[in-house]
This record gives C-alpha cells, structure tokens and sequence, in this order.
C-alpha cells in the first residue's frame, strides 16, 4: 500500500518538534538515570511537561488524517492491536 494522506502543515510541523523534543529528552533523562540519577527525574519531565496532554494532541491529530484516509472501522482495528502498560501487581 503506498498511498498519501493530506495533512495540515502546522500540525504536521508541531507533531515533529513535540517527537523530537520527546526523543531527546527522553535519552537524556534515562541517561542520567542510567549513570546513578534519580529515577524520578523521568517522573518530573513528564509531568512538568504535560507530556500525556501533548501526546494524547499527538495521537488525535494523526488519527484523524489515518480516518479521513483509511476509516473509523480501519483506524479502530488498528488502535485495538496497541500493547498498554500493564500493572505488575
């Protein structure tokens, strides 16, 4: 399948700043911690940085350009194959 899908520029843009922000922080955090930093550093960054908010715009933003695309059924069938967090309790 090589098919192309209209996005907004500004959107597309603020989603490759937020990912490159994210890809290097988060090297840089689990660095530290990595070296003996503590951990709750990671804990700090996403919190401080509203990281959940942005990633869930993130999420809704690509979602709707895979929709327009592909469908509601198509885009749920690949939603439901996602991996989550688990609770180890």
């Amino acid at each position: 399948m090589n098919r192309s899908i209209p996005v907004e520029l500004a959107g597309f843009t603020e989603l490759f700043r937020d990912l490159e922000e994210y890809v290097v922080s988060l090297d840089r955090v689990l660095s530290r911690i990595g070296a003996g930093g503590d951990p709750r550093i990671l804990l700090e960054y996403v919190v401080g940085y509203g990281l959940p908010a942005r990633m869930a715009r993130a999420r809704e933003f690509v979602g709707d350009s895979l929709e327009h695309a592909i469908g509601a059924e198509a885009l749920e069938e690949i939603a439901d194959q996602v991996e989550g967090y688990r609770d180890r309790k």
